[in-house]
């Protein structure tokens, strides 16, 4: 992973200016990369109501990432957590996707999941194509877009 360096030093200065010393990973999979950071104290005012602190977060840094390296991808393929917050959250979300697709295949009936953000929909999308008999399409506008599971 080239970018490696570039990733923990661009957290490092951003988490200097909040006086933070965080303990950065960072793994590649699936043509994803995720870093995480460790904190012992502050992260739950960090990662904020919902994730919507992380959130900006994540795309703060993905935006100085993309000055840095003018490689676009992180804006969609770079994911940034505190204390695992998101992997827990992504994790949550595959087993909803998953109950939800086998509902639908027992009772023929679609199932309308709660309005999402584009990299939560992503994750339903892609546990949903894995399962044979039912698809997945996202609806609404703007904000209020939300996932529906049905019969193919």
């Amino acid at each position: 992973m080239e970018n490696t360096g570039i990733i923990q030093e661009t957290i490092s200065k951003v988490f200097s200016f909040i006086s933070i010393e965080p303990k950065i990973t960072i793994e590649s999979t699936e043509g994803r990369i995720r870093a995480n950071v460790s904190i012992d104290d502050g992260a739950g005012f960090l990662i904020g109501r919902d994730g919507e602190n992380l959130k900006s977060f994540q795309y703060i840094i993905s935006l100085l990432l993309i000055k840095k390296t003018g490689d676009l991808s992180f804006l969609s393929n770079f994911v940034f957590d505190i204390n695992n917050y998101f992997k827990e959250k992504e994790d949550y979300l595959i087993a909803l996707a998953k109950n939800s697709a086998h509902k639908v295949l027992e009772t023929g009936t679609p199932i309308e999941l709660d309005v999402m953000s584009p990299l939560e929909r992503k994750i339903i999308h892609l546990t949903v194509e894995q399962i044979s008999g039912v698809k997945s399409e996202s609806v609404g506008e703007g904000e209020q877009r939300r996932v529906i599971i049905k019969l193919k």
